[in-house]
């Protein structure tokens, strides 16, 4: 695959992050995925794994969507920066439901050879959602 084809199907992938982006993984997933992310506590392991976490996200942000803000490829392998909008709505880490519209964002990047996402691997500026959902002070407000 080229790299415009990956950064198609990254563009695409990143999409399963949105509410009713499941079918996405399907698609675009090779059985032995991957998944990891700064704030996950060891990465997931295969679709089914992949799945359920998007379904708690859904849940916790039923409107989520996510924007590609920003795509850079080098052979098998894509960057995205990216952004997130929400509105809080179900417990997420233990912070109870807030109705806060949120704007996060974060990177991620997809391994993808022969046309299928292998890895997912990224960072997500959880701090400004704790700061966006009132759980810490803003600077100077403390």
């Amino acid at each position: 695959m080229s790299t415009d084809e990956n950064k198609i199907i990254a563009r695409r992938f990143i999409q399963a992050w949105s509410a009713g982006g499941l079918d996405i993984v399907d698609e675009l997933a090779a059985p032995n995925l991957t998944v990891s992310y700064s704030h996950f506590p060891e990465p997931l392991h295969g679709i089914e794994s992949f799945k359920q976490i998007l379904s708690q996200t859904y849940a916790s942000f039923p409107d989520i969507q996510i924007t590609a803000d920003e795509l850079m490829a080098e052979g098998d392998k894509v960057m995205v920066r990216w952004t997130y909008h929400a509105t809080h709505q179900v417990e997420v880490f233990g912070i109870p439901a807030t109705g806060k519209q949120v704007r996060v964002s974060g990177m991620t990047v997809y391994y993808i050879p022969y046309g299928k996402v292998i890895e997912e691997s990224g960072v997500i500026d959880n701090f400004s959602l704790m700061l966006q959902l009132g759980v810490i002070p803003a600077p100077g407000q403390e």
